[in-house]
């Protein structure tokens, strides 16, 4: 955690009006049972406590295997990125992107966990030792591919938000069933029961792949600014992404 604060301090400086500093401690809650959503989410927010907390989850196994459904055609296309489902570097995301997040301001409301959290997950990414940032950062861009390659193309819009809302409905709907073994074992093999959640774990990466192509087209000298003005001012506006969303399809 150390580490990621050091991480993130940079661009948090760099965040503007919408950067809010603190210190911020790892705190692993004993079970899923104690998680916002079961085992369907790795980390969450606790700004309220003194130090703010990223509170996480003991284990990540249901999680990755829920990536690796979510993520199936692209690793069909890729099957030598299998095996970033297979280690903590996704873990480590987790934590390191909402230390960042924990930090900043967030949007008063419309904020998307698909558009607006894609670039705390880029920042995650980013931070990755080689050669898990170059793989993660391919397998975000082969799922851009992946969802432009869904019937109809890539979705529109008004089809992610209704994707987003329907994913944590599921969340919340299906959180129990993920906290036994054999309950979890019994819906991941029941893709019929999780499809919000598989497409909006697909269009959630697709996103995180789409500030990676706008960010590795840049020149080396023009990235921090990109970056920083990403943190201070897109992260805070209600069409965050949208326009990236719709003109590159």
């Amino acid at each position: 955690m150390l580490k990621a604060h050091e991480l993130a301090a940079p661009l948090v400086a760099q965040a503007g009006s919408v950067a809010d500093p603190a210190p911020v401690v790892p705190h692993r809650v004993a079970s899923a049972a104690d998680g916002v959503f079961g085992n369907f989410m790795l980390a969450w927010l606790e700004p309220a406590t003194v130090p703010r907390q990223v509170r996480h989850l003991p284990d990540g196994a249901f999680f990755l295997q829920l990536l690796r459904r979510a993520y199936a055609p692209a690793l069909r296309r890729r099957p030598e990125l299998a095996v970033l489902l297979e280690d903590e570097s996704r873990l480590e995301m987790s934590l390191t992107n909402d230390v960042l997040q924990i930090q900043l301001r967030p949007l008063v409301e419309g904020y998307s966990m698909i558009r607006h959290h894609s670039l705390m997950l880029f920042c995650a990414a980013l931070w990755l030792e080689e050669p898990r940032r170059g793989q993660w950062l391919d397998l975000y861009d082969e799922l851009v591919n992946q969802v432009d390659s869904l019937p109809g193309g890539r979705p529109s819009l008004a089809r992610v938000a209704e994707v987003e809302a329907a994913c944590f409905a599921a969340f919340v709907d299906l959180a129990p069933r993920t906290l036994e073994p054999a309950d979890a074992a019994a819906l991941l093999d029941s893709p019929d029961r999780l499809n919000d959640v598989l497409d909006y774990q697909a269009f959630a990466g697709a996103a995180i792949g789409l500030l990676w192509r706008e960010y590795r087209d840049l020149p080396q000298s023009r990235r921090p600014a990109w970056l920083a003005r990403q943190l201070s001012h897109g992260y805070v506006q209600p069409d965050y992404l949208e326009k990236n969303w719709m003109d590159q399809q």
